[in-house]
Formats: structure tokens, sequence, C-alpha cells
């Protein structure tokens, strides 16, 4: 099904207007589809960061804070993330914790963060799998763990999680 769309004018200054319309040419896509995924971004996860005091910063400097903090410590961070900031935000967006809303926010951290890439089989068997893989090295395949089990913690579920150093597989 496909969403529903509104025709909206807005002015915006040049420079913002040569660099979108360069960015679209770079990845062959039309403005409008830039455009849109902008709107999108804000819509699904900027909004949420921004209230919370989140911070953009590069993979290679948050790969070697990582490689810094003392593993207890990475583990004691992630937990409090996923109980405070991620929770604020799937009932800010979705009302409840609830498996559709856990799974809406790691795929917003996936499409919108560029955190990981989301893969996800089509439930068979019973089975949910979903497959979080990453760039960032072992320090954030710990912290992965910790967050997803505290985070399916909250939703009374406990994933079978399997980690290797760039993903984290999710077996609910």
């Amino acid at each position: 099904m496909t969403e529903k769309t509104v025709s909206r004018s807005f002015r915006i200054s040049e420079s913002a207007f040569l660099a979108l319309e360069e960015e679209a040419k770079k990845h062959n896509i039309s403005l409008n589809t830039l455009v849109n995924q902008l709107f999108l971004s804000y819509a699904n996860y900027d909004r949420y960061f921004q209230k919370l005091g989140m911070l953009k910063m590069s993979k290679p400097a948050f790969k070697k804070i990582l490689s810094a903090a003392p593993e207890k410590d990475i583990i004691e961070t992630a937990r409090e993330v996923a109980q405070n900031s991620a929770r604020v935000i799937i009932l800010a967006r979705y009302g409840s914790m609830s498996l559709t809303g856990v799974l809406d926010y790691l795929r917003s951290l996936a499409d919108y963060g560029n955190f990981f890439e989301y893969n996800e089989t089509p439930p068979s068997e019973g089975k949910h799998i979903i497959t979080l893989i990453h760039t960032l090295g072992n320090r954030f395949s710990v912290y992965l763990l910790a967050f997803m089990k505290s985070l399916f913690e909250q939703i009374d579920l406990v994933p079978k999680l399997v980690t290797t150093e760039d993903s984290i597989t999710i077996e609910i």
C-alpha cells in the first residue's frame, strides 16, 4: 500500500536548494524523493532524539570512545540507554512498550541513525529472526547485546541473542 501524499510549496534558501539538488543527482534520485526522505527522517527520528539532547557523531569517533571504555561500563550504559532514552522514544511514538514499537524503533535506528543495517526474515515456524549488521567492532556488539537484553526485558520477552564482531542476531 502506498502512503498518501500531499502537495505543499516551501521557500528555501538558494544554497540549500543547490545542495539538495546536487545530492539528489549524486544518488540518482529525484529532488522530491530526497526531500521526502529528509522529512521522514525528521518526522520519524530527529524530532524525538533532539528532545532528549542527542548528538550526531562520526562512527570512527564513537568506535574510539567504545574502545577506550571498560566493558562493564559499556554494558551498564547500554542498559541505561535502553531503559531511559529508548523507552521514552518508543512511548512517545507508539504510546506503549510493545514488540511492534521495539522493532519499529530498531528500524528507525537503522534507517535514520545509521547505527546498523536492519535485516528481518519473514516469520517462519513461529520464529522471527532479525540481524543487525554494523561496522563498529566488537565493543559495539557488546553494547548492542546489553541494549537488546534490556529493551526486550521491558516487553517481557527473552529472545535468543547471538553476537559476532560485526553483528547481532535476534531470534524471537
